[in-house]
């Protein structure tokens, strides 16, 4: 139930659908012309149409980037076509070059292994704008690509701008790859301090496995209960997985219950 993740959702899509095609249908002449120096349109599936984007979402794709990067978003979340995603972010982006656009295609290319442009393209991004996402998402390209001093320079960028999740992929880093147990601690307790459970995940099972303190690694397992997991997946977990006694289990809760360190608590009955 509980295991350390290397990544969360690598991308955040900003884009509100719904405002964006609503503003994409008042463009007017002078708007249009604005974006005459684009690339071909993508072709698209016929059956595609009504199913995965609406038919008046292509029309406007023909002049409006807005709607261009929203049949992208399309192929990339409702039908893992990167490929075709990444043709209508380019051609988005030819419209009206963005830093949401450049991280899109960055985020498309890094799921197609394609680790050298998706580098350019989040790069563009961050010149663009310098926003949390896209430092993040620069992050895990150099970590899956073994990169690991630039990985902790673009997580610690986007952890300073107050990313929960570039802090605790700081924790997952510094653990699994560096073996520094002492800045593993540190930034899965900053990401654990803004509710992050995937930090709460990753720390309990270090504290199991690495720093085989299970008094710690009962109470931030034992926190989750209501809270991201039922009460039998913990204590399975715990009991049958980790086989940590009765008596230590009770420690944990009463840690978690107690200490100022816990943001989020279980306070029901174990019934040990």
């Amino acid at each position: 139930m509980i295991q350390i993740l290397t990544k969360i959702l690598l991308f955040i899509f900003i884009i509100s659908f719904s405002a964006c095609e609503d503003k994409g249908s008042q463009k007017t002449q002078t708007q249009e012309v604005q974006y005459k120096f684009t690339l071909p349109m993508p072709k698209v599936e016929e059956n595609h149409i009504n199913k995965y984007f609406k038919l008046s979402l292509w029309h406007k794709a023909k002049y409006d980037p807005i709607p261009a990067t929203q049949i992208g978003y399309a192929y990339a979340n409702k039908l893992q076509d990167y490929q075709k995603a990444l043709e209508w972010f380019e051609y988005s982006n030819s419209m009206k070059p963005t830093a949401d656009n450049s991280a899109y295609a960055c985020y498309v290319l890094q799921e197609m292994k394609q680790y050298d442009k998706a580098i350019k393209w989040c790069n563009n991004s961050i010149i663009q704008k310098s926003n949390k996402e896209a430092l993040f998402m620069l992050g895990t390209i150099y970590e899956d690509t073994q990169k690991y001093d630039k990985a902790i320079e673009y997580y610690k960028l986007s952890a300073n701008k107050g990313y929960v999740n570039a802090m605790n992929n700081l924790g997952f880093v510094y653990n699994e790859k560096l073996k520094d147990y002492k800045e593993a601690e540190q930034w899965y307790l900053k990401a654990v301090k803004e509710k992050n459970y995937t930090a709460f995940n990753n720390i309990a099972l270090f504290y199991h496995e690495d720093l085989h303190n299970d008094i710690k690694a009962s109470a931030y397992a034992i926190a989750l209960i209501g809270n991201k997991f039922s009460y039998r997946s913990v204590m399975n977990l715990l009991k049958k997985d980790w086989k940590i006694p009765n008596e230590i289990i009770k420690k944990g809760y009463e840690l978690q219950l107690n200490s100022d360190e816990f943001p989020i608590k279980y306070k029901g009955d174990l019934g040990l």
